[in-house]
């Protein structure tokens, strides 16, 4: 009897153990966990975002089989100054969303076309970098070599932290009782991890990896290679990414078959690709080829990253000369492309991208009810009339939610700051920062966190409503005047702004400001 009372009693301290340990580094991941969260959702969203904020891209999807590519590209190889270096490559609009066709080769600037007008446009380069500023504070990348490792010990931090919730989970029975903060926040908090676990432990152990596990492949990079080098992608790029065949020159002068007709010859052979650019080597020349690589939708998570699939024609006469499948990669682009494939989502169809959106929104929710849960679980030790102030629950207001309306600040700005105004891009990163610094500041300074939290929610609403409004008169387009010229993409971003910003607005009105009527919101309201 006393053995087996022993066992329980060592079990349940065990328990009591894992649970410490979970709570210890939820409280010290959970935050930038969050905020890689919520800027990877606008990663996700990327190619839209970078379509929407800037004004050359303002014009309709073209279809890349009807396009004149002879007017836009037959300009580029006559110009004497421009490198003639293989491959020439041709991005067909479309691929990550945006309309433009765009002729790049190594040494120049790429030249971006509007395929409806066969005109070349001004792309804004440094002068718009929302989408990638996003991204970027997706994995610390603004904060240098500080910001990146510590995205990347982060990641590390964090699959720890899930396997180990797993491991609760397995072991304890938890009660999923809805009738108290404490237990909405739990049950929430487990069942969500549950349903994201499978991508969301294949997408951070992935950005671990890309912030981390390069550089720090140094020792091993070295010893496999018997010294000869210590960086990974010498070894690794060859296979991933092999060079194109060098092809002897006849020097003399044929005319090539116009691309559109050479990507419907492409297109029989291959009906199941959805070809994104196309490679022309010794272009002009009898020996030439046009290369076509795309993405097979119907075999995800094996192509798209490194592994594009692509149909090769003679640029004479259109003859096939080679083929490449998705299967016929190396096993280890397969392997990678297959790690890879839900972090960077290259090439797939709007459905999937949406419905791994989705599951990160989820998983973006399940730590903020961790958070929620800790914080409460300091606070039920007061009475309910009692006003508490702590320091995490206030850094938690400023990071979870007073990110809200600085990233609505990074949007309204896009198109209110003139795309001339000298440092404009660094202005507007720098309202952000300030923004945000400012909502840290005021957190900590007011007792009341819900009437704060309401007063940002207010806040971001408003400047994310405002935004597909500034947009709609600094660009010169109304909502009637993109749905009728098929910008689709650009009018789909000012709605999203503008619902997202409503959502924001309903929840700072629904949302109580004091213990007692937040109580009857969680449990009432929103269960």
């Amino acid at each position: 009897m006393n053995q087996e009372l022993s066992q329980q009693e060592k079990k349940k301290l065990f328990n009591q153990r894992l649970q410490r340990v979970h709570t210890t580094t939820g409280v010290s991941f959970s935050l930038l966990m969050y905020l890689a969260l919520f800027f990877g959702m606008f990663a996700i969203l990327l190619p839209y975002i970078q379509v929407w904020e800037k004004p050359s891209r303002h014009f309709k999807m073209a279809d890349i089989t009807t396009i004149d590519y002879t007017a836009m590209i037959d300009p580029v190889l006559a110009n004497p100054d421009y490198p003639k270096i293989n491959p020439i490559t041709i991005n067909f609009p479309g691929y990550m969303q945006d309309p433009a066709l765009k002729i790049s080769t190594q040494f120049v600037k790429t030249k971006v076309f509007n395929p409806n007008t066969n005109l070349e446009v001004q792309n804004e380069d440094d002068l718009s970098e929302l989408a990638w500023f996003l991204n970027s504070m997706h994995y610390g990348r603004p904060f240098k070599e500080i910001g990146i490792y510590t995205f990347g010990f982060m990641a590390v931090g964090v699959m720890f932290l899930v396997i180990g919730g797993v491991l609760l989970i397995l072991k304890i029975k938890y009660k999923n009782s809805t009738t108290s903060k404490t237990g909405f926040f739990s049950k929430y908090h487990r069942k969500i991890f549950i349903f994201t676990f499978a991508p969301f432990i294949i997408i951070t152990l992935t950005g671990a990896l890309m912030n981390i596990g390069y550089k720090g492949s140094v020792p091993m990079t070295y010893l496999a290679s018997k010294g000869e080098t210590s960086e990974i992608f010498d070894l690794t790029g060859p296979v991933l990414y092999p060079k194109e065949p060098t092809l002897e020159l006849k020097n003399d002068n044929i005319q090539m078959l116009p691309i559109n007709e050479l990507l419907k010859k492409a297109k029989q052979i291959a009906p199941q690709i959805d070809f994104q650019r196309v490679k022309i080597i010794n272009w002009n020349d009898s020996s030439a080829i046009a290369k076509f690589e795309g993405y097979n939708p119907y075999m995800p998570f094996l192509n798209g990253i490194s592994n594009k699939p692509s149909v090769t024609l003679s640029g004479v006469d259109g003859s096939l000369i080679s083929q490449k499948t998705v299967m016929d990669k190396h096993w280890s682009g397969l392997f990678y492309d297959s790690i890879f494939f839900l972090h960077f989502l290259f090439g797939v169809d709007n459905f999937t991208r949406f419905f791994i959106l989705s599951l990160m929104i989820l998983s973006t929710f399940a730590i903020g009810f961790g958070v929620m849960l800790f914080l409460e679980k300091k606070a039920r030790k007061l009475p309910s009339d009692t006003p508490t102030y702590q320091g995490f629950g206030k850094l938690s207001l400023a990071v979870m939610i007073g990110v809200i309306p600085a990233t609505g600040l990074l949007f309204f700005l896009q198109w209110l700051l003139p795309f001339d105004m000298e440092n404009r891009v660094i202005i507007q990163k720098g309202l952000f920062a300030c923004f945000w610094v400012g909502t840290f500041a005021y957190s900590f300074y007011k007792l009341n966190s819900y009437q704060t939290a309401k007063e940002f929610l207010y806040i971001g609403g408003f400047l994310f409503i405002l935004s597909p409004i500034v947009h709609f008169i600094n660009s010169g387009f109304t909502p009637i005047e993109l749905y009728l010229e098929q910008m689709y993409t650009i009018l789909g971003v000012d709605i999203a702004l503008f619902i997202f910003g409503l959502i924001l607005l309903y929840i700072a009105k629904k949302l109580p400001v004091n213990k007692e009527q937040i109580q009857k919101f969680w449990i009432k309201e929103i269960n």
